[in-house]
């Protein structure tokens, strides 16, 4: 004979369990908050003390990989309940192999499962029948949204429609096409503009923090959200979705000619050289410009450690060290790199070449930074968060108070704080702009650079030249304009004639 099935003892107390699930893709669904609560008057209108609750939250229930769900099946057996209260039988998961499983070791642990939300007999031949018609219904509604979520996404998608996924700068109207938002476009720009000039993503990244500003998930700025930003190709209009690309299929936030030039800096700071973790790691300003002229390839910066443990820095020819196709030496970085700003230094000499360059500048720092849209973006995010402050202050009149309304009060203080404090120095840099960003102070000012700051040389680098080859015996420089001759320096020439910055030695070192 066949083994009889065992009879089901319920634990003989009046402790019991909940359990509850919200999915994201449920939105018609009781919230959490919800669930808890009817679970709770459940519990006391049956004479049950709720011991022990689970949680999950926005995960689907068609799969078993549920934190709080393992921890519930793990401790069950431990805790051995009397009953399990659900607000429905889909709570529990919508396959119905894994809620036949998870209902077997369910009642194992001598728990019965209750429902707040669905009437199912007492009787055990009729509610076994009736939860089975329930779990498969479950099952093919899980089934059908997906295939309908699936399909709906896929025409929006070929639509160039929102599709959930938030884009900083980005909002959408009630057809569910991508607008620009005023409010944060302005730092998008301030964004590509600053790094694309040079400015370290770190320093980037500490600005807009100290202002207050959030990403479009209301979080922090990182590293990795600014990078995100500055590789999307969302910011130049074309739309990007599961696989589909539609150009210029939403509006543009940056040019192509600024977007292209941030990735110009992505591939120059990918060449860096490696050092030791206590060692700072050195600028290879020239790359990006820097050509073999033998083979003709990218010329990037390496780094050689001595018997006595001395480091040397070089620009490299990339098919000498990486392909051994090329016989360019190597060339030490610091003469290489002097013997350039030298020469910036005679094209700024020329008093045509330094008046062309104060007009330039005068007139890209008006463009870039002479209106207000960035103030008035730092404006939009104080007047969030202020409202956001005064929802806090309500939530306190109330009389709800907790570790996490304190937290979020403190918070919101800090960023109010930083964005009054980012606001009045955009004020005051617009102000310093009108009585000093002008032709003939940069005139001035370029007329007696050293090159000492950093962000002037590489300004003057870019502003004057396209290309620099490199030699066994000469450099060549290419410079940008038509009325400006290319220079060939012979490097022999060079240590008898600049001695002192190039410390009488050749210039190629292996």
């Amino acid at each position: 004979m066949g083994k009889s099935k065992s009879k089901f003892v319920q634990n003989d107390n009046s402790f019991a369990i909940a359990y509850y699930r919200y999915s994201s893709h449920a939105q018609n669904d009781a919230s959490i908050e919800q669930q808890q609560e009817q679970a709770r008057l459940y519990a006391e209108a049956h004479g049950y003390q709720i011991i022990k609750e689970y949680a999950d939250r926005a995960i689907s229930g068609t799969t078993a990989d549920r934190p709080q769900y393992q921890l519930m099946l793990s401790e069950i057996g431990i805790i051995k309940p009397a009953v399990l209260i659900l607000w429905k039988t889909d709570r529990l998961g919508r396959d119905r192999t894994e809620i036949i499983l998870a209902k077997k070791m369910i009642k194992e642990a001598g728990c019965q499962i209750c429902y707040v939300a669905e009437a199912i007999p007492e009787d055990p031949s009729t509610s076994s029948v009736i939860e089975a018609i329930i779990e498969a219904q479950a099952q093919w509604y899980s089934e059908q949204l997906s295939q309908n979520v699936s399909r709906g996404m896929s025409y929006s998608a070929k639509q160039g429609l929102y599709c959930g996924v938030k884009v900083f700068g980005y909002s959408h109207d009630e057809n569910k096409k991508y607008v620009i938002d005023e409010s944060k476009a302005p730092v998008v720009r301030r964004i590509f503009t600053d790094y694309a000039d040079g400015k370290p993503l770190v320093e980037i990244c500490r600005e807009l923090n100290s202002q207050g500003i959030k990403t479009a998930q209301g979080k922090d700025f990182t590293l990795n959200s600014l990078r995100w930003i500055l590789k999307n190709r969302s910011y130049i209009g074309e739309y990007h979705f599961a696989g589909v690309v539609i150009p210029k299929g939403m509006p543009a936030i940056v040019s192509e000619e600024l977007f292209e030039n941030a990735q110009k800096r992505f591939r120059q700071n990918a060449h860096k050289a490696k050092t030791p973790a206590d060692e700072p790691a050195p600028r290879y300003w020239l790359t990006g410009k820097l050509f073999c002229g033998h083979c003709g390839a990218s010329m990037h910066g390496t780094a050689g450690t001595s018997k006595r443990g001395r480091r040397y820095y070089y620009y490299s020819c990339i098919n000498h060290y990486k392909k051994k196709t090329c016989d360019l030496k190597d060339v030490s970085k610091d003469k290489l790199e002097s013997l350039v700003i030298s020469i910036l230094d005679t094209f700024l000499s020329d008093s045509e070449n330094l008046a062309s360059l104060a007009v330039d500048v005068a007139k890209y720092y008006e463009n870039h930074y002479g209106d207000d849209s960035y103030i008035k973006a730092l404006e939009s995010s104080l007047m969030d968060t202020e409202k956001a402050l005064g929802n806090i202050v309500k939530a306190l009149e109330m009389g709800i108070f907790s570790k996490t309304t304190q937290a979020r009060l403190q918070e919101l203080e800090q960023q109010k704080k930083g964005l009054l404090a980012a606001i009045e120095t955009e004020r005051i840099k617009k102000l310093a702009m009108k009585n000093d960003h002008s032709i003939k102070k940069y005139f001035e000012m370029y007329k007696n650079t050293d090159f000492k700051d950093l962000t002037t040389r590489d300004f003057v680098f870019d502003y004057f030249v396209e290309k620099i080859f490199v030699y066994s015996d000469r450099i060549v420089i290419c410079c940008k304009y038509d009325d400006m001759k290319d220079i060939t320096v012979d490097f022999k020439q060079v240590t008898e004639t600049i001695e002192g910055v190039l410390d009488g030695h050749s210039l190629s070192d292996q």
